[in-house]
């Protein structure tokens, strides 16, 4: 097919005329995705954040049910020392977290729900931003 096309560039080269018919055109590529202006994260701070994150949004979950091993104190003490460990810029949105489970005290409600999820909003676009470089291999 390209021998094709070269034959077809080349046969009107020799005339003052202009090939009618196919004219090969360079194309422009497809832009790149845009550098974001922050730098990415290290894999495990992402990681971690990762997984921090899902647990903050899981556990209003595990409150469902009448489960008499279930310590919202202690619950609410071990986020509050993971939270502390999150990058500095992250600590506010854990903190209002935990915030809104102690307000639920032993059983979480949507409206509680809806705290904690829009308090780790941050968290999310912090995650999408630093931490979405592709997995090598794939």
């Amino acid at each position: 097919m390209l021998s094709c096309l070269c034959l077809l560039a080349l046969a009107g080269c020799g005339s003052g005329q202009q090939p009618r018919g196919l004219v090969l055109e360079s194309a422009t590529g497809t832009p790149g995705p845009t550098p974001s202006a922050e730098p990415a994260a290290a894999a495990d701070t992402c990681f971690d954040v990762a997984g921090a994150y899902t647990a903050m949004t899981l556990l209003p979950l595990s409150t469902d049910d009448a489960d008499p091993d279930f310590h919202a104190h202690e619950t609410v003490s071990s986020v509050r020392e993971l939270a502390s460990r999150m990058p500095a810029e992250l600590r506010p949105a854990f903190d209002d977290a935990v915030v809104a489970l102690e307000s639920a005290g032993g059983s979480v409600q949507p409206t509680e729900l809806a705290e904690v999820q829009r308090a780790l909003a941050p968290v999310d676009d912090w995650l999408e931003r630093r931490c979405s470089e592709p997995v090598p291999g794939r």
